[in-house]
């Protein structure tokens, strides 16, 4: 069962790679361009984590320990999840603060959302909040 310890080093990480971005400046094309790094970070990470959530549901063409239509079900709810982000992402203002708060809250939730499964091995009742 090593991948219930997965999302949750990356819920200790997940803050840094945060502050690795440079401050933003609505002005100037770098401050796009960091807002962009950011996006593009949480989604990476994101991905990463729904990833090892499907993989716990195979092991080399075995069942794993996590049920398929779980780990599926929850998977959809991740993309669905990542569509209502890039639709917030396009309507922000491209400043430094807007930016790193949408994606902190975004990943903070979607993370939740998979630890959750991946320690219950149930979707939450209540989904992905805010997403």
């Amino acid at each position: 069962m090593k991948y219930l310890r997965v999302p949750g080093m990356a819920f200790v990480l997940f803050p840094a790679f945060l502050s690795l971005v440079a401050r933003v400046h609505a002005v100037d094309q770098q401050g796009q361009r960091d807002c962009a790094n950011l996006r593009a970070t949480v989604l990476q990470l994101v991905g990463d984590w729904s990833k090892t959530m499907l993989f716990t549901s195979r092991d080399m063409d075995r069942n794993g320990w996590l049920d398929a239509d779980v780990a599926n079900a929850a998977f959809k709810d991740v993309q669905i999840a990542v569509m209502h982000f890039d639709y917030a992402y396009e309507a922000l203002p491209k400043t430094h603060e807007a930016c790193r708060e949408l994606a902190f809250r975004f990943g903070m939730e979607v993370g939740t959302y998979i630890e959750q499964i991946m320690i219950t091995g149930t979707r939450p009742a209540r989904g992905i909040v805010g997403w």
